[in-house]
């Protein structure tokens, strides 16, 4: 079942003598264990084995529009995002979450097909309970977004230009990710995450923290209760840690043991000296024969999802807390130049081909009028022919009476050609414009040579030495090729 966690207690309060900080609402947050071996076969197959996922995230995102489009006005009217939609977008962004955590290479465990939270998932994502939400802020969160979005676009593109496939290199090769690419791609994945859940009011707090936490913040996990002595640093004048034997530094607990690839490493808040105790391989889930760690039990801020109790693997981060290495701000940075780079190259591409694709909008533009105008002329000549016809008929060989209406008929022609002539063609059509403008003229003068004959003879001799029959035969050739040319402008 989902449903929205509970608010995060405090954060435990800062060491004696700490500067004090101002803080604002609870952020989002988002902990991934550390890099592990990966199957270079599922590394091999990413793209493919990911597909599923992209296929119901299309779907589940056009539910979330819905849903935060009626969560909108629910929060404008109440100042709280209601239920129903805290419950969906929070399922939806787990699923968001472990999809681009999988794609990101930072694990090679399968995402599950859920909305609900999954506790042994090594990636996790913490959503504080409702909060109240500005109502100024709801009704402008897009606008509000936009700076976010941008900085989100840049880093992601930078990222996936040529970062990304790197870091698949290195993982097919070496089996894993290198642990600054990881914790930068970590810091990445938390930004998008942070700025969603902001863009679906989950959270009221602006999304920050692209660079990693600052080391001096306390680096206790959201919705956990203050470690217990023996799983974080001892506060200054502690003496000996109780039940650990001397003070940090005298090396691993007795009876634990690490968890191979989910080591506490740097940027995650490990007590210095510690490891995870009783984590079991895989996620880092305490060992069911030592209960669980003191200070950790079942997460206080998570409420109970399904799934939680005694003895299940659960990946428990020691901290929330993101500190990035030097190699991992760098990489960041690095995210954020080549999206730019990007971004200036794909403006340059778009400015020199941007003539080019008016020129193709003002083809199409002319192409579909002149379609119209020559079909509107042809219309009408086809029209008037048909009468040609009939009158012709009904002359009954009356010399007189036919060579009137091939005068007419010469009129027809010639007014066909000259609305022809009048029409603007595209380029690509001009030639083929040009060639039926010739056989209608050469038609029009051909009838009014007949209109001439001043006997049966004569117009008999002149239609024959004229070829009248194989200019209106040529005339609809040219005029099939005409439409043809303007269909393909």
């Amino acid at each position: 079942m989902m449903s929205g966690y509970p608010s995060y207690p405090a954060y435990p309060a800062g060491t004696p003598g700490a500067q004090l900080q101002l803080t604002g609402p609870d952020p989002v947050e988002v902990a991934a264990a550390e890099p592990a071996r990966q199957r270079r076969a599922t590394v091999a197959f990413r793209l493919i084995l990911i597909i599923p996922h992209m296929f119901l995230l299309f779907f589940l995102a056009i539910a979330a529009i819905v849903v935060a489009f009626l969560g909108w006005w629910g929060a404008l009217f109440t100042g709280r995002l209601p239920e129903f939609a805290v419950n969906y977008l929070s399922g939806f962004m787990r699923w968001f979450l472990r999809y681009h955590a999988y794609y990101y290479l930072l694990t090679d465990v399968y995402p599950p097909f859920t909305l609900d939270d999954v506790p042994d998932y090594p990636v996790r994502l913490a959503i504080p309970e409702r909060q109240r939400l500005n109502r100024a802020a709801v009704f402008f969160r897009f606008i509000l977004s936009v700076p976010g979005l941008i900085v989100s676009t840049v880093a992601t593109e930078g990222a996936s230009s040529l970062v990304l496939f790197v870091a698949w290199l290195l993982a097919l090769v070496n089996g894993h990710l290198p642990r600054p690419l990881h914790q930068a791609l970590t810091a990445l994945l938390r930004y998008q995450t942070r700025l969603y859940c902001y863009y679906w009011m989950l959270t009221p707090a602006y999304p920050w923290g692209l660079f990693g936490d600052a080391p001096a913040v306390p680096s206790a996990a959201p919705g956990y209760p203050p470690q217990d002595g023996g799983y974080g640093a001892p506060s200054p004048g502690y003496g000996t840690a109780p039940g650990y034997g001397a003070a940090p530094g005298y090396g691993t607990a007795p009876g634990y043991v690490g968890a191979p690839g989910y080591n506490a490493g740097p940027g995650y808040g490990a007590a210095p000296g510690y490891g995870n105790p009783g984590y079991t391989p895989g996620y880092g889930t305490p060992a069911s024969v030592y209960g669980a760690p003191g200070g950790y039990g079942t997460p206080a801020g998570y409420g109970a999802p399904g799934g939680y109790g005694p003895g299940q693997t659960v990946f428990q981060p020691a901290s929330w807390h993101l500190v990035l290495s030097r190699g991992a701000r760098q990489l960041v940075i690095l995210f954020l130049v080549l999206g730019v780079l990007m971004g200036a190259f794909n403006v340059a591409s778009n400015g020199l081909s941007l003539p080019r694709a008016l020129q193709r909008a003002e083809n199409a533009n002319t192409a579909n009028n002149a379609i119209n105008s020559v079909n509107s002329s042809y219309g009408t000549l086809t029209n008037k022919m048909n009468r040609w016809h009939y009158t012709v008929s009904a002359c009954d060989q009356n010399l007189t009476c036919v060579t009137k209406a091939d005068a007419n008929a010469a009129t027809y022609f010639s007014a066909f050609a000259s609305e022809l002539r009048a029409t603007a063609m595209p380029s690509g059509a001009t030639a083929a414009a040009n060639q039926v403008y010739s056989d209608a003229t050469r038609v029009a003068q051909d009838y009014a040579q007949l209109s001439q004959a001043a006997n049966v003879a004569t117009y008999q001799d002149t239609f024959t030495r004229l070829g009248l029959q194989q200019g209106l035969n040529r005339f609809d050739q040219d005029f099939n090729a005409l439409g043809t040319a303007l269909d393909n402008s």
